[in-house]
């Protein structure tokens, strides 16, 4: 029931050994014979199909039967002990954390560019294993340019795809260290330390072979372990906000331009009676315009 579920008098368990593992190693710390029987205690390392890693405190005890078979006679197993860390961040390793972020960055992409893909994947695998914690479960990683149902990393798998590419599991990933970058500068808007935990805001501004450049909102989360190494846990990037152009003012309706109103006009009567200057003030009354020819 442990291993493989399915039975209802055991309601807890989900079958350890349905998880995905691809990959065990046994590292033996000290082998005990006695006789027929023999002891073990070590580490089993375990790797699943994500890449996830997961290491396992284990004890048998082997039994060689009648018929020289081995057997387990005795099966301890448990997840490491991990002290809580008294260790408080300092701003200085956390500012030297990210600065090992950004020398990471450019060493993958100058290696890729002087000596292949393989030795790129394999330092970006290095530099994983060294600056984020995937030894510890999930890290919250949510890359600039990845997208759909990739769009989270929480996984050491899909972070070195992002990185280096090269994984049909990730069609889209082209190689985010790979594209010849040179110089890494980062601008902190603030910094919060809590404790062995500090948070970081601001930019990175990334430059290529080229002297183009690159800017980018980033957000980090890290963690200092038990042994003292600090390690990112949560990685927020993305493009700065571009707000859209405002629209273009409307431009204001043409004046129509009206003749003014015309007062009532008025006709004068003269007291000279000439019937030719009647008759033309009364063709000025009717057409309405206003105005003294005389």
């Amino acid at each position: 029931s442990y291993f493989v579920g399915g039975n209802e008098k055991y309601p807890n368990d989900g079958g350890f050994a349905l998880k995905g593992w691809r990959k065990c190693e046994v590292d033996n710390a000290a082998i005990y014979i006695n006789g027929n029987t023999g002891t073990t205690v070590g580490n089993v390392i375990l790797t699943d199909k994500d890449g996830n890693v997961t290491v396992v405190d284990k004890t048998w005890t082997f039994l060689k039967d009648a018929d020289g078979k081995m057997r387990i006679m005795a099966h301890h197993s448990s997840l490491p002990y991990l002290p809580a860390s008294t260790s408080v961040l300092s701003e200085d390793e956390v500012l030297a954390a990210q600065k090992g972020w950004g020398d990471a960055l450019v060493d993958i992409a100058t290696t890729f560019d002087t000596k292949g893909l393989p030795a790129a994947k394999k330092l970006a695998g290095e530099i994983i294993d060294a600056a984020y914690a995937y030894q510890y479960g999930p890290v919250l990683f949510k890359p600039t340019l990845a997208t759909g149902d990739q769009t989270f990393r929480t996984t050491r798998e899909g972070a070195l795809a992002y990185f280096v590419g090269d994984d049909a599991k990730y069609p889209n990933d082209g190689g985010f260290a790979l594209k010849g970058w040179r110089d890494v500068k980062i601008e902190n808007s603030a910094v919060r330390i809590d404790g062995n935990t500090a948070q970081t805001m601001g930019w990175v501004i990334i430059t290529d072979k080229d002297g183009n450049v690159t800017k980018v909102d980033k957000t980090w989360t890290f963690f200092k372990d038990a042994e003292g190494a600090v390690r990112i846990v949560s990685h927020h990037s993305s493009l700065p906000y571009t707000p859209a152009p405002a629209p273009a003012a409307a431009p204001a309706p043409a004046a129509v331009a009206s003749a003014p109103s015309a007062p009532v006009a008025q006709t004068i009567t003269t007291t000279i009676a000439v019937e030719t200057s009647v008759a033309f003030g009364a063709g000025l009354v009717v057409g309405g315009l206003v105005g003294h020819f005389w």
